[in-house]
């Protein structure tokens, strides 16, 4: 990883803490409806600054079975509906990081959908 990275996604192989506190920010300062919104706003513009950084961060969050039961309780309603709609944004982003020009934003819509339960 470059130092130069200002919003670092990794720091020692695990998700860099920033990361995670500066979504979680976004998140809790957003109206109720709004969270998930403004937490995948703020993950998918810092993990544009650095794709290569945000593939192995998606990929260690994958096998971080302790930080996405959290994520699951954080979407809360049902606990299946929850795991289903996570490990589907999970599976889109992580699609759209193998592209050759990847937009995470270009697939935000999509990605609302499954987080925010409207499927």
């Amino acid at each position: 990883m470059r130092e130069s990275t200002e919003t670092a996604l990794l720091e020692k192989g695990r998700l860099d803490e920033e990361f995670v506190k500066r979504a979680t920010a976004a998140a809790e300062a957003a109206r109720p409806r709004h969270r998930v919104r403004a937490g995948l706003a703020t993950l998918i513009d810092m993990a544009e600054t650095d794709l290569a950084a945000a593939r192995t961060a998606l990929h260690a969050l994958r096998a971080d079975h302790s930080r996405l039961g959290r994520l699951e309780a954080w979407l809360g309603g049902d606990p299946a509906r929850a795991t289903f709609a996570l490990g589907a944004a999970i599976q889109l982003a992580t699609r759209e990081l193998a592209a050759a020009d990847p937009d995470l934003a270009g697939i935000e819509p999509d990605l609302l959908r499954w987080l925010e339960g409207e499927w």
